[in-house]
């Protein structure tokens, strides 16, 4: 080969060379976009198995609570007219059925707890309330509900979110029920609602206030309707004053008292004179 003819082999060589490379770079460019997209692909998928998991365990759980909460009922013996069922096998009854109510009601409050500890979504929890939504309903509407008040109380004790959550319509449940007699049964779950609306904290007490008059309404029908409707019994009539006295105390200290008397009304108002004299009184004086 002449010396001529080197450099214009050395720019053939040059630019074959640049061609390879520029298809090098082309074909490293398209699998690493294949790798990309495999790579984003399996994330997703890991995403959605991860997402239906979190879905499912949900689901679990409050099909969990139901059952427990079917469960956690009093052992009601079913003894027939004309019949004398053995001492020994009710007895045996007896011990099984509290076995099984005591075991479901520790589980619902596990159950619960597991709950908490999870961050479900907005739409998991509301299955929680609906779960309890569906056990006042039978509550205060039928007669065969077996389910216990100390029971629920403690439920609500313990996830104050809940019954904070179901205020509003466990007034309203108690306000209209369908079983009468447990119009004054019913009142400890509404002072547990009471009592997760409010706080002591000076730091949340327009929080408060700002909760409880949301439900100010609802609260004064509940008032006008126990005064109404006075109790023959002493015992019925003592709670339903304790209640009142609980209502008024939360009401004039969060100086909710002008709205509280104006959703009474003056029939309301007049009736809470009759039935609870000097306590109602004292309230009025706190009048802002």
């Amino acid at each position: 080969m002449s010396k001529n003819d080197s450099p214009a082999m050395t720019k053939k060589d040059s630019t074959v060379k640049k061609r390879g490379a520029a298809t090098k770079k082309k074909k490293y460019t398209v699998k690493k976009k294949k790798r990309d997209t495999a790579k984003k692909s399996e994330v997703m998928t890991k995403k959605r198995k991860l997402d239906g998991g979190v879905h499912g365990e949900s689901s679990a759980l409050v099909s969990l609570l139901e059952k427990n909460l079917k469960l956690a009922k009093p052992f009601k013996s079913k003894k027939k007219s004309g019949v004398d069922p053995s001492k020994k096998k009710q007895s045996a009854a007896w011990s099984r059925h509290k076995m099984i109510s005591s075991l479901s009601q520790n589980s619902t409050y596990w159950v619960l707890k597991v709950i908490d500890s999870r961050r479900f979504s907005e739409t998991e929890l509301e299955m929680v309330l609906d779960v309890f939504r569906w056990v006042l309903v039978g509550y205060f509407d039928s007669k065969k509900s077996q389910i216990k008040v100390y029971f629920l109380e403690e439920v609500f004790r313990r996830r104050v979110w809940i019954v904070r959550k179901l205020f509003g319509f466990l007034v309203e449940k108690r306000v209209n029920p369908k079983v009468d007699f447990r119009r004054v049964k019913a009142l400890g779950l509404v002072s547990e609602g009471l009592r997760s609306l409010v706080s002591v904290s000076k730091e949340t007490r327009e929080e408060s206030k700002k909760r409880m008059k949301s439900h100010m309404g609802k609260l004064s029908c509940l008032v006008k309707e126990l005064v109404e409707n006075v109790h023959e019994k002493q015992v019925r009539r003592a709670k339903v004053r304790k209640f009142c006295g609980r209502v008024f105390k939360i009401v004039s200290s969060l100086r909710l008292t002008k709205s509280f008397l104006k959703g009474l009304g003056p029939d309301g108002q007049r009736g809470c004179e009759t039935a609870l004299g000097d306590l109602f009184l004292n309230l009025k004086n706190t009048e802002d």
